[in-house]
């Protein structure tokens, strides 16, 4: 019995996958590529990078810029900056638009800067319970973005965002297809505002 318990152990041992899985490039258009890889068996998450032709704190002014992003982020119906703690952290509230029959969905988050020399990091990461909930909206309770924007030139910044969003009641169909429109979509707007 001891044998079989040993052999069934390492069995589970060598079919278990490890997380999280490398890179794949998935998208590559208009001078955009979108990276996927698994964070595990139900989440996946993206890198998307671009160059865009402009000085970089004029590229992270306009990211900053919440109160204005659901008019360039992808399947953003409302944005706001719900408190400014500092320079470096405050507070976001968004609305993401879902196609009917699907409920729209609300995330906070808390925003953080850092900036050295040559780069600026800008850091998304959900706080569902920083507001109350809203029952017209399914909360967004996990999630997580980063900004990295790197100094090229005066006028050219390398700008790559990495994201995961756990968004419940959805198909994975549909997930999957958010996951690789939502980079080229709002990085493609992003480069057209400069």
């Amino acid at each position: 019995m001891f044998k079989y318990f040993i052999l069934f152990s390492i069995f589970l041992f060598s079919s278990q996958k490890e997380f999280p899985t490398d890179w794949v490039l998935k998208k590559n258009k208009n001078q955009i590529k979108v990276y996927l890889r698994n964070l595990d068996y139900n989440s996946k998450q993206y890198c998307a990078e671009t160059i865009v032709e402009a000085d970089i704190n004029l590229v992270s002014s306009h990211i900053l810029d919440f109160n204005n992003s659901f008019k360039w982020m992808y399947k953003l119906k409302s944005s706001k900056i719900l408190s400014k703690e500092s320079d470096s952290l405050f507070y976001v509230y968004f609305i993401v638009k879902m196609n009917w029959p699907l409920k729209n969905r609300d995330l906070v988050s808390d925003v953080i800067v850092s900036k050295t020399e040559n780069e600026i990091i800008i850091e998304l990461n959900s706080v569902p319970g920083h507001m109350e909930i809203n029952p017209n909206f399914e909360r967004i309770k996990d999630t997580k973005s980063v900004w990295k924007l790197e100094y090229l030139t005066k006028n050219k910044t390398k700008v790559s965002l990495q994201s995961y969003a756990v968004i419940e009641g959805i198909p994975t169909f549909i997930s999957d297809f958010f996951i690789l429109e939502s980079p080229l979509y709002s990085l493609n707007n992003l480069k057209d505002n400069f």
